[in-house]
């Protein structure tokens, strides 16, 4: 129940986020890209500290290598097998004809990035090491909030209302909830595997972070702001987590 309420409340931060839209029209390409490279700063301490480093405690390097490559291989499987519009298109996309079915889409590429977030927070309260789960519902729902915002304010621009936006980065959180579940299931079915499902989680994370946030966040010419934007991240988490520690 814990991994359930943990996983809602982190996605429901992708909707919080967007609720600055209410007030603005527009967020630059730039604070995009560093709002990005903020993302994918937590989620690489989240991954580093939260799942392998503890991982790596019961000293079975074996189990951790090969869960990084499984969580690697299972995203690319649904990247390759499930329909849906990658992040860096969002802006060159004609929205004009077909728009609902590109909306879908683009929906579809924000849960399946999802799906291994919520696994990790699962697989964190199921892990039942201290603070693991709650370290990283914190960190993902922090990372939660800027990507709601980049994703769903161009769709203003797109010809969406604010309610619609604002409606769409809600949604984008659904996955959220019931990937934590899951790997809160999957993390007390085979406790013994504790280590390679740690690694799984954190393998599928790093996979988001290089296919989808870092490529988008340096696509514009921002690289050096998305490159700040990451060290602060990791800044912020490493503050939060030595204090809920």
């Amino acid at each position: 129940m814990k991994s359930l309420i943990a996983g809602t409340l982190a996605g429901l931060c992708s909707g919080i986020g967007t609720l600055p839209l209410l007030f603005i029209n527009r967020i630059s390409k730039a604070v995009e890209d560093t709002l990005l490279g903020f993302a994918a700063g937590i989620m690489i301490f989240a991954s580093s500290f939260s799942l392998i480093k503890p991982a790596l405690k019961n000293k079975n390097i074996v189990q951790v290598i090969l869960g990084l490559l499984l969580g690697a291989i299972i995203m690319t499987f649904i990247e390759k097998t499930v329909p849906h519009i990658h992040l860096e298109r969002l802006r060159v996309l004609n929205f004009k004809d077909e728009t609902m079915k590109k909306t879908y889409l683009l929906l579809a590429a924000i849960i399946i990035h999802s799906i291994p977030e919520g696994l990790a927070i699962g697989i964190g309260f199921a892990s039942e090491r201290a603070g693991i789960g709650l370290s990283l519902a914190i960190a993902i729902g922090i990372q939660n909030l800027p990507e709601g915002l980049v994703v769903s304010a161009p769709l203003i621009q797109k010809g969406y209302s604010k309610s619609k936006a604002i409606a769409f980065g809600f949604l984008a959180g659904i996955g959220e909830p019931t990937a934590a579940l899951m790997g809160s299931i999957l993390g007390k079915k085979v406790y013994g595997f504790m280590p390679l499902i740690l690694s799984l989680a954190a393998g599928a994370m790093y996979y988001v972070v290089s296919h989808e946030l870092i490529p988008e966040s340096h696509c514009s010419g921002h690289q050096l702001k998305a490159t700040y934007g990451v060290i602060f991240g990791f800044i912020v988490m490493l503050i939060i987590d030595y204090m809920v520690k």
